[in-house]
């Protein structure tokens, strides 16, 4: 963390996948806020009040389908309209939230769990066991797009004892158990069908789904059933989609927003001047650069260790993330038990290397496309990675794809010979890396696959805690040799956030947590 950045309530960070840059909607958006120029200025001091409407200017808009997801479209929402069975505390260790306790038997097949028996959706229903297997059962289809299917794929079944209980039993035991619990937003089975469209969001968090306007505005309002007494203490929160960067920036500082969500991380560092803003942050995100490893010149090994070698991550993290973050050859960050420092630096800017890897390789003038995810940090990363691999030897083109094309393209396992984009899940297990993400998983969109790495993943899917951190390690070991996949840099979001708002929190993912939030 660099100097600039000013210690906050959170405890985890948010998205860099949706970093601004990507239009020009503006302020207009934010013309129904009632906030005035003078109160973002006023005190900062006092007792929390209740009442009052938050305003969260978002670069990307909601997408309530991905409820169950950890995605841009869903983290700024996500754990203020649902809850977890479970939550990870700062540490990583997971705490009760719906479940009040848990027991894990048969060698880790069989998960028995009970849960809070005061819970109601804002509906009014009371939830229950069943609402818990739907939920459980929805992240087993691909069309959730959750990460929490690295898991669930795994369970044979489901039973309900009574209302308040129940067994889940797995086909092998799952190392990353609590991934798919924190991952996992409990729905409402009588109305989850409402997701597709976003006419129907209801869970039991303590804010309900008031309206949502897409590309504009989604609004949530105090959810009168929250079991905890006296919260939230605020009657609403109002999220305008704001996707020009300096427009995202100039509704803080205006007083037109309270929060500004997906700042790029230099106007966050120019903010962290002004004592009327903190910068908090948000949940880590990875950019790697992967290869086709069936494309020339990235069959062969040495031309991708080559690349490793070629790009200078430093003026990557300097110039794109101000100094935000770190530099890494790991995908997963020191969250994973089985993290090591020696494996995080194992690549480092080496031109010269990188040149005479290629030279010797015979591939030197060797033509190279880079497929982009059209996200300004991205987008920023290409071109420091297109200047060092012509400098290495190559002639190299970008392209830039938007990111529901993208999106689709690693999942079909058709992206080009190189692509670059951001993963925002390398604060959980390396196993759910591995086992969910199409640019990592056995079957991946660099089309790497052997025996040898289906049998790392398996290892680190399954090992207990007494071998996890080798597993890992392996796994990581085998990874930086085949090098399909370069790690470039790990950074955390930048969120500007006025002092008016005070009581912030975020989860373990950077989801915003905002019971206690209120404003001053």
């Amino acid at each position: 963390m660099t100097a600039f950045l000013r210690a906050g309530p959170v405890t985890r960070r948010s998205t860099l996948l949706g970093l601004a840059g990507l239009g020009a909607t503006g302020l207009a958006t934010l013309s129904g806020c009632r906030l005035a120029v003078d109160e973002a200025r006023g005190s900062v001091g006092g007792k929390a009040r209740r009442g009052g409407t938050l305003v969260i200017a978002c670069n990307i808009d909601a997408k309530p389908v991905t409820a169950q997801s950890q995605q841009a479209q869903s983290v700024t929402w996500r754990r203020l309209v649902f809850e977890t069975l479970t939550a990870y505390d700062a540490s990583g260790t997971p705490r009760p939230l719906l479940a009040t306790d848990w027991k894990i038997t048969d060698g880790g097949r069989t998960v028995a769990l009970r849960l809070r028996d005061d819970v109601r959706f804002h509906s009014g229903r009371p939830m229950t066991a069943e609402d818990v297997i739907f939920s459980l059962k929805r992240t087993m289809d691909p069309a959730a797009g959750t990460q929490a299917r690295s898991v669930s794929a795994h369970i044979t079944d489901m039973t309900a004892d009574g209302d308040h209980a129940l067994r889940i039993r797995l086909r092998r035991p799952a190392g990353n158990l609590f991934d798919m619990f924190e991952l996992t937003s409990i729905l409402d089975r009588e109305s989850a069908s409402g997701l597709a469209s976003g006419k129907e969001v209801i869970g039991t968090g303590p804010f309900a789904w008031r309206s949502w306007n897409p590309g504009s505005q989604l609004t949530l309002v105090r959810n009168p059933h929250f079991r905890t007494p006296g919260r939230p203490y605020l009657d609403r929160i109002d999220m305008p989609v704001i996707t020009d960067a300096t427009a995202l920036v100039t509704a803080v500082r205006s007083g037109r927003a309270h929060i500004a969500y997906g700042t790029a991380p230099l106007d966050a560092k120019g903010m962290s001047k002004d004592e009327r803003y903190v910068i908090d942050r948000g949940v880590t995100v990875d950019y790697a650069l992967g290869m086709n490893v069936q494309a020339h010149p990235f069959d062969k090994p040495e031309v991708r260790r080559a690349v490793g070698y070629a790009i200078n991550r430093e003026r990557i993290l300097n110039q794109v993330f101000a100094g935000y973050g770190h530099t890494s050859s790991l995908w997963w960050t020191t969250k994973e038990p089985g993290w090591r420092k020696d494996q995080s630096e194992a690549y480092t800017y080496d031109p010269d290397r990188a040149r005479r890897m290629i030279e010797q390789a015979g591939v030197r003038g060797a033509e190279v496309s880079i497929d982009v995810i059209a996200i300004q940090a991205a987008l920023s990363t290409a071109q420091i990675v297109r200047y060092d691999l012509a400098a290495a030897g190559f002639t190299v083109r970008t392209q830039v794809l938007d990111a529901i094309e993208y999106s689709g393209r690693q999942a079909a396992g058709k992206l080009g010979q190189m692509f670059l984009n951001g993963y925002g899940i390398a604060d959980l297990s390396a196993a759910t890396l591995v086992g969910s993400h199409p640019a990592f998983a056995a079957t991946n969109a660099s089309r790497f696959h052997t025996d040898a790495y289906t049998a790392a993943i398996e290892r680190v899917a399954t090992a207990d805690t007494a071998h996890r951190r080798a597993a890992v390690r392996d796994l990581g070991t085998y990874m930086q040799r085949q090098a399909f996949s370069q790690s470039l840099v790990t950074a955390p979001a930048a969120i500007i956030r006025s002092k008016r708002a005070q009581g912030v929190d975020q989860t373990f993912l950077g989801a915003f947590r905002l019971d206690d939030a209120h404003l001053v």
